[in-house]
Formats: C-alpha cells, structure tokens, sequence
C-alpha cells in the first residue's frame, strides 16, 4: 500500500508564472504515494506555470475548504509573488489549515505568503534567498535560516527550486507519520 494512501493534499498555485517544476514533481510524487491531489488557484481559469505548462484548478483559493485537506501546499515560483504573498483568500486557507493542525507547506518563494498570513511568527523557517523574501520573513516574525528545508512543527518550507526532491520528501515523511 502507498505511503499516502487516503491522504488528500491541496496544491496552491498562482495564477499565472507558477514554477511549474515544483508543481509537476511534487504532484507526480504524491499521486506516485497514492495520494488524492487537487489545484487551487486564484480563479478557475487555465493557471500558467512560467515556461509552458499549465493546469485546470479543481477549486478557487477562496472556495478551498482546509478541513478536506491533510496538506497545502503553495508552490513558488514569480507567480507566489503576484498572487499569493498578499492574497487575503490565501492567507485564510492557510491560517485555517494551520488552526486546524494541518501540515502546511511553502515552497521557495512562496514561503513568504506563510509569513505575510502571520503562521510563520516565532517559528524557524527558510525561504528563497531574495532580500524582500528574506526581510518579510524577519520582520513577520519567522526565524530565518539558510537551510535547504526547514520544519517546524506542522510547517514546512524550502529555500529554492533545485531542493525540490528534498522539500517533497520531507513533506510525505511528515504526512506519512515517518518524521
């Protein structure tokens, strides 16, 4: 049986210039574990990743319910920068999902919508290494710290996109219960 068998995680994209190679590995390995994924995005349309790729959400970030989720996870990319940082419906479902105990996940840039929601205050975290990035970080609160990936608690954030294998590993241990 898969590692992920019954677990269902929400991936958050912006909803355009996404980094489609988080996207497509992390999907792919939680599908691969047996896990039931969906796409939430700012609107329904078509999201664009930042090369050519796309994906058709399932769900609006606003209209995703973090109760039917064991995980959100927001992917980076310039498209977290735009749509996501300062996105009142994003920061709920976040701050929602971590209320409600549920694993909540950033990949590199996105990492600063979880400091920009207030769920990153008093906690260790990373996030790709830009000053804005980094400086939201610090003034949110975070404790930040050069690492590849960084947990805490029921939050898990990486640095940058080529630590991808690393951040999707960690993320699956956690929901897994393999910490």
């Amino acid at each position: 049986m898969a590692r992920l068998s019954g677990k269902q995680i929400l991936i958050v994209v912006g909803q355009k210039n996404y980094n489609e190679e988080e996207f497509a590995y992390l999907s792919e390995q939680f599908l691969k574990e047996g896990a039931i994924v969906m796409v939430a995005a700012p609107n329904l349309e078509r999201a664009l990743g930042r090369l050519e790729g796309y994906v058709i959400p399932h769900v609006t970030i606003a209209e995703a319910n973090p109760d039917n989720f064991d995980a959100i996870v927001l992917i980076g990319g310039y498209g977290a920068y735009v749509y996501l940082w300062d996105d009142p419906a994003t920061h709920a479902l976040v701050q929602n999902a971590h209320k409600a105990g549920k694993l909540v996940a950033a990949a590199s840039l996105s990492s600063t919508t979880l400091a920009n929601a207030g769920i990153l205050n008093g906690k260790k975290a990373t996030v790709f290494p830009d000053y804005n990035s980094v400086l939201i970080l610090e003034e949110k609160g975070a404790r930040h710290v050069y690492e590849n990936v960084v947990t805490d608690d029921n939050i898990i954030t990486s640095s940058h996109p080529k630590y991808v294998k690393e951040f999707a590993e960690t993320v699956m241990n956690q929901l897994a219960g393999e910490k």
